[in-house]
């Protein structure tokens, strides 16, 4: 039996895959539980330095939000990563809630997958957790020159009937017959209606 490598492609949907699905919950053997809200499986633009900020839940054992815990968000030191505004390191607590936010994330301009350690602590009970975002460097926009190239075909075939209707001399021009055009959103071909 003869295994096939996977385009690079697939193998980058197999790591969103995984990391959509791994579990986004953890628990201490106190009763401390982090429940990962949001940021899981993210996938943040370094062209743009834009990234989902992580969101995690505190709760006890009792299943009861827990207000004032220490919670640590942490990025890798190198690799695919981000920051906290500059930090690699963000510190904060719980919100009524028993929420937190890992607010600032910017991605550094490493591309592929990484992991956000949180580290939550209340009364001295610890639990941790693991959030798996990955960094991507999407392609420029094909439906930017896509537009540019309608514009400019519009903008000829108008010039053409333009001139072709107001000849000089005096008598008028005769309009010669156009075939109709046809767009279509989403689509990249020009010609007569089908």
């Amino acid at each position: 039996m003869q295994i096939e490598r996977l385009p690079r492609k697939a193998g980058f949907i197999w790591i969103v895959i995984c990391a959509v699905g791994s579990p986004v919950t953890a628990a201490d053997q106190d009763g401390l539980n982090i429940r990962i809200v949001d940021g899981q499986g993210a996938i943040n633009n370094v062209r743009t330095h834009t990234a989902r900020a992580p969101v995690i839940e505190v709760r006890d054992q009792k299943n009861v939000p827990v207000s004032g815990a220490s919670v640590t968000f942490q990025a890798p030191a190198t690799g695919p990563s981000a920051t906290f505004g500059s930090e690699r390191v963000l510190v904060t607590q719980t919100d009524s809630e028993g929420r937190a936010t890992g607010r600032g994330l910017v991605p550094n301009g490493v591309t592929g997958p990484f992991e956000i350690h949180v580290t939550a602590s209340f009364d001295s009970k610890v639990v941790s957790s693991v959030i798996q975002q990955i960094n991507a460097s999407p392609s420029e926009s094909r439906s930017s020159k896509k537009l540019l190239w309608i514009a400019l075909a519009a903008g000829a075939t108008a010039g053409g009937v333009l001139a072709a209707t107001h000849g000089h001399g005096s008598s008028p021009a005769a309009v010669p017959q156009v075939p109709s055009t046809s767009l279509v959103a989403g689509s990249s071909s020009f010609g007569p209606p089908q």
